[in-house]
């Protein structure tokens, strides 16, 4: 087949000035711009991670300043600059910068985000009253940068980075959005938290729920100690322990200046869309690196006053810790001080319930062909408490210890070492036990041997029974089995459960739902010292959360609880924790707390025979500051026995030694 005839064009290209490059060199080229465009985009943002080194092995305060907002009409400086002089008045208190510290400006927010000055002099009033003198003494650890927000639009619009802008020559470093801090001690010791400005996602009910689906996605090998982001303008602190594994979290959502009250004006944005202020700022973290004898620990703070009365405390303690007098100093001050507080019932103020009652064992049962009197038909009938009240006279804190999860009965029960942990309950006066849920097993009803569970469970009670406030009538004692007999004898007789355990100790009874009120301090009267008013709770309405220790907790508050409590405690998820956030509209505390309780047994019983685990360390407590009035209120709840031992003698140092006078000489004594 012949081919075909190719026509040539009259026109070619002859010669072009510069010659056109190979395909392969210019492919080569280009290679080499991207990698090296590559090394400088890298170098033009925030760090992946960033080492701080902390020259000495004293206690450090955390401060994490977020959404500042600086240039905003919503946004007062007044706190900001009190907040700065703290800082520099403390040697050892740092902050890591979450964001948003200038409001910047924006063409479609011009009425939201109302603002007096440009983006120009932001910077320029940020860097002057907080970046400059905080950088100058070395207290600003990190900022976090490369995030969407309120910065971030300057650099959206012109591809200006604002965060370097505001830290230049300052020695501030910069680390991603999502990026850690890792804070390492002269002994080597190393913290490590993850910082968000924007969080990787965000709940309405649970501010830290994206931290906390961040962590747990994570192995447990490579997680952080802290998490923590800004941005929402709410509030959360909380300390997670989780079924089966082997650390704590710490995670905390941070507050704002901007719309938060004081001398500011509202958010225009928060009122455009219905919302209440936004919550305050200044939570943060006590970290105190290990010592020979003891690990490192890690304490969150919800408060600004919180923060300074726990660094003070835990300073003290770090101080008698390593002059070997931690001891000597707890013995006096229970000798010159108060060797166990006064603890009376408050009848006035406590409240039967008459929904949660017992029925009263049948008096005679026919076994076979006999009919058989049950010894325990006549037993005196105990009515469950709504509200039960008591007034604690002490110059000193009080640990309100939540004892839960024992399943006394089964064959994977926690009695052996929670009997060794209300031993040394009882050692410490200024200690309190409440009994919450599944003390007993749920199906100890069942078994032949009940009134020996049951027994057993008084006997463990009665150890430490004048410090015990209540026991709770929960939904083992309440299953239909314990109305009938089983085997043979005394043990197998029907009986009132509840009203057993309470007859054998003189303890009163509480149910779910229930709640205490609790007033601390020095004074005769209750109407002059702080109250602690909480709620317990056994299940959880449908609420709980296999992997949110007090998600359900939050909702009993928001839903089920109308006069809201200071703090709500209890549950049956596997999982421990405590949470802090903010409500402004709780009479008791603008910082309410939940507290779930870990598992003294071996097994958790609550999710169905397919998924039997290990539930979390227990020991969950809340320590109780007394006072001279409400405005006293402070309170620091705890996520496990050894945290809860470890705050209540740094609290008891910090009340003791000011009574005592000896602050300053404990101060003083360095190693």
């Amino acid at each position: 087949m012949p081919k075909p005839e190719i026509k040539k064009q009259p026109f070619y290209v002859a010669k072009v000035e510069p010659a056109m490059l190979p395909v392969q060199e210019k492919t080569q080229l280009i290679l080499e711009v991207i990698k090296k465009s590559q090394t400088l985009e890298k170098d033009n943002m925030g760090r992946e991670s960033v080492t701080m080194g902390v020259r000495h092995n004293d206690p450090i305060e955390l401060i994490c300043l977020s959404d500042l907002h600086v240039g905003s009409l919503a946004a007062g400086l007044d706190p900001l600059i009190d907040l700065v002089k703290y800082i520099l008045d403390n040697p050892n208190v740092v902050v890591v910068d979450l964001g948003d510290s200038v409001e910047g400006i924006k063409a479609e927010y011009l009425d939201t985000n109302r603002t007096a000055i440009d983006l120009q002099q932001q910077i320029d009033l940020i860097r002057a009253l907080v970046y400059e003198p905080l950088a100058a003494e070395g207290r600003i650890l990190a900022m976090v940068s490369d995030y969407w927000g309120h910065p971030g639009w300057a650099q959206d619009a012109t591809t200006q980075n604002p965060w370097i802008s505001m830290t230049k020559g300052l020695n501030i470093p910069l680390i991603q959005n999502g990026g850690e801090l890792k804070i390492r001690f002269a002994n080597g010791h190393t913290v490590t938290e993850k910082i968000w400005h924007n969080p990787p996602a965000a709940s309405a009910i649970d501010p830290v729920s994206g931290l906390r689906d961040e962590a747990l996605t994570t192995s447990e090998s490579s997680r952080a100690n802290i998490y923590s982001s800004g941005h929402i303008h709410r509030t959360a602190v909380g300390e997670e322990a989780y079924a089966g594994g082997k650390m704590k979290i710490i995670y905390i959502s941070s507050g704002t200046l901007k719309g938060s009250g004081g001398e500011g004006a509202r958010d225009k944005y928060g009122v455009k869309l219905g919302k209440r202020l936004s919550d305050p700022l200044l939570q943060g973290v006590i970290l105190q690196p290990r010592t020979r004898n003891k690990e490192g620990r890690s304490y969150p703070f919800s408060t600004q006053e919180q923060g300074e009365m726990a660094f003070k405390a835990i300073n003290l303690l770090n101080r008698a810790e390593s002059s070997g007098t931690t001891k000597e100093l707890l013995e006096t001050i229970r000798k010159k001080v108060e060797a166990s507080p006064e603890i009376s019932y408050t009848s006035a103020k406590s409240r039967l319930g008459g929904i949660h009652t017992e029925s009263r064992p049948l008096d005679k049962l026919k076994v076979g062909g006999e009919t058989i009197r049950n010894v325990y038909s006549k037993m005196e009938m105990k009515t469950p408490y709504d509200r039960l009240s008591y007034d604690i006279k002490t110059q000193l804190p009080i640990a309100l210890q939540l004892v839960a999860n024992a399943r006394i009965g089964s064959s994977s029960e926690g009695f052996k070492d929670l009997s060794g942990f209300m031993t040394e309950v009882a050692k410490n006066p200024h200690s309190v036990v409440v009994f919450l849920r599944n003390m007993i097993d749920r199906q100890a009803g069942e078994s032949p041997k009940r009134i020996q569970i049951l027994d057993k469970f008084a006997e463990l009670i009665k150890g430490a029974e004048y410090q015990t406030l209540a026991v709770m009538m929960d939904e083992s004692m309440r299953q239909s089995a314990w109305k009938g007999k089983m085997g043979k004898g005394e043990n197998g007789f029907p009986v009132a459960p509840a009203s057993y355990i309470a007859n054998a100790t003189g303890i009163p009874l509480i149910h779910h739902l229930s709640f205490m009120e609790i007033t601390i301090g020095p004074s005769g009267t209750t109407a002059s010292k702080p109250r602690y008013y909480g709620a317990f709770v056994d299940k959880l309405n449908n609420s709980g959360s296999f992997s949110k220790p007090t998600f359900g907790l939050r909702q009993m508050y928001n839903k089920f609880t109308h006069e809201k409590p200071a703090f709500v405690a209890g549950g049956h998820m596997p999982s421990a924790g405590t949470m802090t956030f903010h409500d402004s509209t709780n009479a008791e505390t603008y910082h309410p707390m939940l507290v779930g309780t870990g598992w003294w047994a071996k097994y958790v019983d609550t999710m169905g025979k397919g998924n039997v685990m290990q539930g979390a360390e227990p020991g969950q407590a809340i320590i109780f500051m007394p006072g001279a009035s409400q405005a006293d209120f402070m309170a620091f709840p705890t996520v496990n026995a050894d945290e809860t031992k470890y705050m209540h003698e740094a609290l008891m140092l910090l009340k003791g030694l000011e009574i005592l006078g000896l602050t300053e000489k404990v101060l003083g004594k360095k190693k």
